[in-house]
């Protein structure tokens, strides 16, 4: 249920908590500064206890054994303020947005004083309600990421911020600038920047002792590479960053996807994106040109009342389609479909996988065939080789693709300028994701970043990275790779990234048999998450202490107990 809050609540909630701060809808120019927070808290924080949590770990994880160990029972209770906050949007002008602030609490060492921070950025949502301090609204379409952050971080000592972003909940964005490299990162620092200027005004026994730990999934996979980038360049750079299933290489994965690879969930996605880079700063596109007549006017439908449980009423009114992104090919001369002869570069393009045929269509596809047969073209002129044509990815182990020099097409200009593979980080990074993600590929996500940090090795010393794939279905090993992070630290890990691994992989074959191979792979990007997240907290608790020689061997021996169960 979306919770509106009148403007005067916002105006009382500013001069109790500020003295002064900007009007409700109003927000002053945000430089990381005091004014950074607009309003906070928002109305009473909601209480979880110990057992509260308890009780919704075992309700939520009962059917998956291993992962609900992981988790483990939770430490602390958890208190949730909701808080407004100024920003920018993509065309840089000012505007608002809302966030989360979890807060430890209880008796337990780990609850109170000194505590370290998490900066979790949420995964796509296409409707305008997402609010991740509903820990306690099942209905809102936030619900189960909000209690996620609450029970593997919040839970176990970490004081964790979650922006909504810019667009959503209480924002007075008219749209979200998804994707958008810039504003994105800025948006989750200044979220970052509010909530620590809250958390000092709500005082008490809890505190920010300094250490920053950032991570999100899928979008806000994205989002947290970006932002670790951000803090790079700011010279205030995180403790540790675990950015999960992203699409960092993105003007690949956009590239594979117009090469005749649609993704799973690409009809909602796609249109974010272009409302997106409608709204740029420099270089923005004309929707109109980018989707067919029958869907012209995809781009203005999300953010918007609906959510993805209520995509097939989209579908059913004749917002979108289903699958099919692009158009199919006619059988015949006179069928529907665009003309080979017309379009023989489209027409030499596979119908390929995940979607393979479900994503093409013959008369209800999203986007315009001559905008397809342009970005194409643009693609052959100017290769992204980390997106070949055929039914194959890249090898991250081989030679590292690189981005074109110059594409000419302005959607794949705007990509470039967002794709995330001239980024080296100068703090601890994991990745983690599945190589069978139809939602997010995995070789233009971790593979390709994997590849590109591989090649700087050589030259930077400081370099500490590891990648973990999930999925060790068919026969395979999964990835796991690791540089730099220290013996100790790869040994506690590795040993429960095996665990994680052989989990999810039973898990998810599991919803594939009972359910169908159709419903194992809409679950799949989803259910990988909450292995991805135990994974990133276990590797930020390796970065609370400074390692010395008698810690290492601490955790040497820690992780000898931790066996394969």
């Amino acid at each position: 249920m979306h919770i509106s809050y009148p403007k005067a609540l916002l105006g009382a909630a500013c001069a109790t908590a500020l003295g002064a701060c900007a009007a409700a809808g109003s927000p002053a120019p945000t430089r990381g500064g005091a004014a950074t927070l607009i309003a906070g808290p928002l109305g009473a924080p909601a209480a979880l206890s110990v057992q509260d949590l308890g009780a919704m770990l075992r309700r939520d994880f009962s059917g998956q054994p291993t992962l609900e160990a992981l988790i483990g029972k939770p430490v602390c209770g958890v208190r949730v303020y909701k808080f407004s906050y100024a920003t920018v949007g993509g065309e840089g002008e000012h505007t608002d947005a809302s966030g989360a602030l979890m807060v430890p609490s209880g008796g337990a060492a780990r609850c109170h004083g000194a505590r370290p921070i998490v900066l979790y950025t949420h995964g796509t949502a296409i409707n305008h309600a997402e609010d991740l301090s509903a820990v306690t609204d099942p209905g809102n379409p936030a619900y189960g990421t909000a209690t996620r952050v609450a029970l593997v971080f919040a839970a176990h000592g970490y004081v964790a911020v979650a922006p909504n972003y810019a667009g959503y909940d209480l924002s007075t964005l008219r749209y979200h600038p998804y994707l958008n490299r810039a504003q994105q990162s800025r948006d989750a620092i200044d979220s970052l920047t509010a909530a620590r200027q809250l958390l000092r005004r709500i005082g008490g026994s809890t505190r920010d002792d300094g250490r920053l730990f950032v991570t999100g999934y899928s979008q806000g996979g994205f989002v947290s590479m970006a932002t670790l980038r951000a803090l790079d360049r700011r010279g205030t750079p995180a403790t540790a960053g675990a950015p999960m299933s992203g699409p960092y290489a993105l003007l690949a994965m956009a590239d594979e996807i117009y090469l005749g690879h649609p993704d799973f969930g690409g009809t909602a996605y796609l249109p974010l994106v272009v409302n997106s880079y409608a709204h740029l700063e420099h270089g923005s596109i004309d929707p109109q040109q980018v989707f067919s007549r029958r869907f012209r006017d995809a781009a203005s439908l999300f953010p918007g009342p609906r959510g993805f449980r209520d995509f097939a009423k989209l579908v059913a009114a004749g917002k979108l389609p289903a699958n099919a992104l692009f158009q199919s090919r006619s059988p015949a001369p006179g069928a529907p479909g665009f003309s080979a002869t017309r379009y023989p570069a489209l027409a030499a393009l596979p119908e390929g996988g995940p979607l393979f045929r479900a994503g093409f269509d013959p008369s209800a596809y999203l986007v315009s065939t001559a905008f397809r047969a342009a970005y194409v073209a643009d693609v052959e002129a100017h290769p992204d080789h980390a997106a070949p044509p055929a039914d194959s990815g890249p090898d991250p182990s081989g030679t590292v693709p690189t981005l074109p020099a110059d594409p000419q097409l302005l959607m794949r200009r705007d990509a470039k300028a967002n794709d995330l593979r001239n980024y080296t980080p100068s703090m601890p990074l994991l990745m983690c994701g599945g190589h069978a993600d139809p939602e997010v590929f995995w070789q233009q996500g971790a593979g390709a970043m994997t590849a590109v940090l591989r090649t700087k090795i050589a030259t930077d010393p400081k370099l500490r990275f590891a990648t973990v794939d999930l999925d060790v279905s068919a026969g395979t090993r999964g990835t796991y790779v690791e540089h730099g992070i220290g013996a100790a630290r790869d040994t506690a890990l590795h040993r429960i990234a095996v665990r994680l691994q052989h989990a999810f992989t039973a898990y998810q074959h599991g919803v594939a048999t009972a359910r169908g191979p159709e419903v194992g792979m809409e679950a799949y990007h989803t259910d990988a998450t909450p292995y991805c997240m135990v994974l990133a907290r276990s590797f930020f608790d390796r970065y609370r202490h400074r390692i010395t020689p008698s810690t290492e061997a601490s955790l040497n021996a820690r992780g000898s107990k931790e066996s394969i169960r």
